[in-house]
């Protein structure tokens, strides 16, 4: 592995776009806007350039998020049909994600693939997998890398196509321009897509006002469980299957639902629990110093430090619920009485 500084991030991809034909792009299971926006991006760009390029992903792409794939450009991996695509590419990309595990099914492949290996990500922690490691920690979204290389290596094959997947990336990772990490220099990013194109209020509308009314039925009724612990400072709740099922909401519609548990007053951490056929999956926020990546991480998630995720195999929700909210005490607060309040 060879974690690239900085300074060379433009150099490096460079040479690899113009000493290769054929690009397999991925992002990590249950995609978000800055993953597929990523390799929405660059995929575009590639056929620009004339290169092969390819879009192979684990998981299907939230509904929310097809409006930015209008060619259907993303497809689904099945190891049987898809896997010598992987092991025969000249390079593979992975977006958004440092850790191969994050790959699921197509990790095998991945592996062993004889590929230049290119990780582009701006989250800690990063596993030795890959050749090159384009690792910006103070960069707000990887969307945020991406549009520098992009426009680094031809300025003028850039457009509307290319620009909106990378705004939809900086705009939710950043909730919307309010996360840490949003400065000026985002900003001067931000306004040169949006000259390139891009209707900010499409985009927004797109991504967060097309909700089923399954979703806002299911959101009001597990915020009506919302529960407060340790003296008002974690605030946690519950999605069960039942309920899933009930409003005909997918798992992947309840993203978001973690944001609206943390605008109580005192409240400094925020723990989001969804079950799932086989898990629990986890979702972290917090604010201020309050490190939440280290608590993801001890259920084998990760993220940033102030949002971060996991997923728990072969556990009930039950059983993880307590788990976590005594882990969160420890880690977190410091405490291992855990005072609960409605």
């Amino acid at each position: 592995m060879q974690v690239v500084e900085k300074k060379d991030f433009n150099k490096y991809f460079r040479q690899i776009v113009e000493t290769n034909n054929s690009f397999v792009l991925t992002t990590h299971v249950n995609p978000d806007a800055d993953g597929l926006g990523c390799e929405l991006a660059v995929n575009r760009f590639l056929k620009k350039l004339s290169k092969q390029s390819v879009i192979l992903n684990y998981s299907e792409t939230p509904e929310n998020h097809l409006f930015l794939d209008y060619d259907a450009e993303i497809v689904k991996f099945i190891p049987a049909v898809h896997a010598n695509t992987v092991l025969d590419a000249d390079v593979l990309i992975a977006f958004d994600m440092n850790n191969p595990s994050r790959l699921r099914t197509m990790e095998e492949y991945f592996l062993r693939s004889k590929a230049v290996k290119l990780v582009v990500d701006h989250h800690l922690d990063a596993e030795d997998f890959a050749d090159y490691m384009f690792i910006d920690l103070d960069a707000a979204a990887s969307a945020e890398i991406i549009y520098t290389l992009l426009k680094d290596l031809s300025p003028g094959l850039l457009d509307k196509s290319i620009a909106e997947p990378l705004y939809a990336g900086i705009m939710t990772d950043t909730g919307s321009f309010r996360f840490p990490r949003t400065n000026a220099d985002l900003h001067r990013v931000t306004a040169e897509l949006l000259e390139l194109g891009v209707d900010p209020t499409y985009v927004y509308n797109s991504l967060y006002e097309q909700s089923s009314l399954g979703r806002v039925h299911l959101l009001g009724e597990v915020l009506t469980n919302l529960r407060l612990a340790f003296n008002g400072r974690l605030s946690y709740f519950t999605v069960t299957l039942e309920q899933l099922m009930r409003n005909r909401v997918k798992p992947d519609e309840t993203d978001g639902f973690v944001n609206q548990a943390g605008a109580i007053k005192g409240v400094a951490a925020t723990v989001f629990f969804m079950e799932l056929p086989d898990g629990v999956k986890i979702s972290f926020r917090s604010k201020g110093d309050l490190a939440v990546n280290e608590l993801a991480k001890i259920y084998g998630g990760g993220g940033h430090k102030n949002a971060s995720g996991a997923r728990v195999f072969g556990r009930k929700l039950d059983e993880v619920v307590p788990d976590v909210l005594v882990t969160a005490g420890k880690i977190l607060f410091k405490e291992e009485v855990i005072t609960n309040e409605k």
